[in-house]
Formats: structure tokens, C-alpha cells, sequence
């Protein structure tokens, strides 16, 4: 019994942790990286393609993070929502925006967020400076989309 509580709260420390380094280091990335990179690098060409190392290492770490975080997050919910939670009840209701939510992320990370990502990189390498503005805007809208259902994940995980 003893051993199934140390592993019930091994993946519980491990959810966390990794909500911890994902939505942080997300945030970080948009509140300090690239505010900082305008004000340190005037060469918009050469800061376009710093981001993009940054980006893409980041983007290796956060995949990890995404999955940890499915895969702990379905077996903390296994242990820790009550029975009969598919039966109606807030809690049924809360999984049922959670995983939502998530899904929403996850399409937004891999379908418009990869892609625009890839473009500011290409764009930024070629100097082509106008193409590049017009698709960081749009990248920009994407990536605060992701930093708000990131917010409301976790306010629905402390509701849970």
C-alpha cells in the first residue's frame, strides 16, 4: 500500500513539475525572451534567427513536457476524481473542459504554431523583413491564444 501512495504522489509531483516547466517556460519565453531580443539585437534578420534556435529547442523540451503531462494527467485523473464522475457531476464537467482545452492547445502547438514558426525562421534567414512581419503577427495572435488556454487549464486544474 505503501508503494501505490509513493507512485500515486510520484505522478502527481511529475504533473506538476512539467505544468511547472511548460506553462513557465512558455510565458518566460514571450514576457522575457523576445521583448529583450528587440532591445539587444537591432539586426531584425539575425534576432529572427536566434529566436528560431531558441524556439526550436524549446519546442523539443515542451513535446516531452506535453507528454508527460497526457500521460500523468490521465492517471492522476484514474486516482484522483471521484466515482462517478462521468455520471453529471462539476468534476465531470471540468475533464470534459480540461481535455478540451487541451486538445485545442496541442492542435494550436502543431498545426499553426509549427507552421508559422518554420515561416518566421525561413523568412527571417532570407531577410525578407515584410514577409516576416506579416507572419509573426499572425504567429503572435497563435502564441497568445496558447499563453490564455494555458492560463485556463490551470484554473480549471485548480478547480479539479
Amino acid at each position: 500500500m505503501f508503494a501505490l501512495a509513493v507512485l500515486k504522489y510520484f505522478f502527481l509531483w511529475a504533473h506538476l513539475f512539467s505544468a511547472m516547466l511548460f506553462i513557465g517556460g512558455s510565458f518566460f519565453m514571450w514576457l522575457v525572451v523576445v521583448p529583450w531580443s528587440k532591445e539587444a539585437i537591432k539586426d531584425e534578420a539575425m534576432r529572427t534567427v536566434l529566436l528560431a534556435k531558441i524556439s526550436k529547442k524549446f519546442a523539443r523540451l515542451t513535446w516531452m513536457l506535453l507528454s508527460t503531462l497526457i500521460i500523468t494527467g490521465i492517471i492522476n485523473a484514474l486516482w484522483y476524481l471521484p466515482e462517478g464522475t462521468a455520471t453529471g457531476n462539476a468534476g465531470a464537467y471540468l475533464t470534459v473542459a480540461m481535455v478540451l482545452s487541451t486538445a485545442i492547445l496541442i492542435i494550436l502547438l502543431y498545426g499553426p504554431g509549427r507552421y508559422y514558426g518554420r515561416q518566421i525562421a525561413k523568412y527571417g534567414r532570407a531577410g525578407d523583413l515584410e514577409k516576416l512581419a506579416i507572419v509573426r503577427k499572425k504567429s503572435t495572435i497563435i502564441s497568445y491564444t496558447n499563453l490564455a488556454i494555458m492560463l485556463f487549464i490551470t484554473v480549471i486544474a485548480t478547480l479539479m
